[in-house]
């Protein structure tokens, strides 16, 4: 008898086995369909040749797709019997695996330190346009964390960067490292990252090893968005609101006139609590550079009062209008004491008493949140 020898015997004696079966009841099942063909009678052939040669072949195939998974050297027995489907068909080649991911941009160095102090504006320092179309997020070093910058909130970063002038805003020398040094602002422009390390603290960003202040607008979105549970954050969240009803057209305007004194808190304007507020006690201040004035400023805080720019925002009930307009009372009560505004959109009411409103008032689920008295144009 000749010996049963074939060439898919010889690599199976010669492949190091694995650990993972592989041999399904799928594959017994083209094995058993073989075997019942094999045994059928054929012209010039004698079954009593083929049938101890097949078995013997069954049974070393069952042993070893028992103990050997498909892989790179048992592939080609894995392959004999899966191009082949239970009802006798060929089976479909499998799909091809997706493509990889694309690489992640490079994140470009920032240019090295200068001892000599930086003059001009920011933007023209920068490695990259601010004119160029751009993706802005922040990332958070210490925690991994990517915040991606609502498109509509772009221009506050970008007219920031456009505006500052690196004399009158510089500060302090940068700090090289801590908690404070680990936030960035992040630019994707064609296909890269620059990136600006930002302190929230002290509102200041560095570059080129010097730090600069950036205007109280950078200071009230990164609280938004960094610090949820602020003071600063509150008044950000309900003036973006209400910037963008006006911005959607949801305003409605009438012309009216109210008497100066009926829109003074306390009895005091715009500028009588300007001095007031030089007596009151500082819960704190947190200081900005205004690219309009070219001056540095600073957002104070006091008990129950808010100086913002240009604009003193009040937070408590016990400041009030003579017709007793406080923080906490409804859209009637308010139309009931004081009348309908010159403004009004579901978030900010706005009340003249020339030619600008100057008095404002914020809504939250319906009743008073703040009351704001801006500075005379």
């Amino acid at each position: 008898m000749n010996e049963f020898d074939p060439e898919w015997m010889q690599k199976l004696k010669t492949t190091d086995p694995l650990r993972a079966k592989t041999f399904t009841p799928e594959k017994m099942s083209v094995i058993e369909k073989a075997v019942e063909n094999m045994n059928k009678p054929s012209r010039g052939r004698k079954r009593k040749v083929w049938i101890p040669g097949f078995a013997a072949v069954v049974a070393a195939v069952i042993f070893v797709s028992g103990i050997l998974p498909s892989g790179p050297y048992t592939g080609w027995l894995s392959d004999l019997f899966e191009n082949e489907q239970n009802d006798g068909t060929t089976a479909k080649p499998n799909p091809i695996p997706p493509d990889q991911a694309d690489p992640q941009p490079e994140i470009e160095p920032q240019p090295p330190a200068e001892t000599v102090p930086l003059t001009g504006k920011l933007k023209d320092q920068l490695q990259f346009s601010t004119e160029s179309e751009m993706t802005i997020s922040i990332h958070d070093a210490q925690s991994g964390k990517d915040i991606e910058i609502p498109a509509d909130r772009e221009y506050v970063i970008l007219q920031s960067l456009n505006g500052t002038d690196l004399t009158a805003a510089k500060a302090q020398e940068a700090a090289s490292s801590g908690p404070e040094a680990s936030v960035f602002l992040r630019f994707l422009v064609d296909g890269k990252i620059y990136q600006i390390p930002y302190r929230l603290k002290a509102n200041t960003i560095e570059w080129k090893g010097q730090s600069f202040y950036v205007d109280d607008g950078i200071m009230l979105l990164m609280h938004g968005l960094l610090l949820p549970e602020t003071k600063l954050t509150q008044i950000d969240r309900v003036f973006e609101q209400a910037r963008k009803e006006q911005e959607n057209g949801q305003v409605i305007e009438q012309e009216n006139r109210y008497d100066w004194e009926r829109l003074q808190i306390n009895g005091k304007d715009y500028a009588a609590w300007e001095k007031e507020l030089k007596n009151q006690p500082l819960v704190s201040e947190k200081k900005y550079y205004n690219f309009f004035t070219e001056k540095m400023n600073s957002i104070r805080q006091y008990e129950g009062i808010t100086a913002l720019n240009q604009a003193i925002l009040f937070e408590d009930p016990k400041y009030g209008t003579k017709d007793g307009i406080r923080v906490g009372l409804t859209e009637a009560e308010v139309i009931a004491k004081l009348g309908e505004p010159n403004k009004k959109s579901t978030t900010e009411w706005s009340y003249k008493d020339g030619d600008y409103s100057q008095f404002h008032l914020y809504f939250e689920n319906g009743k008073v949140l703040y009351i704001v008295i801006a500075m005379p144009l």
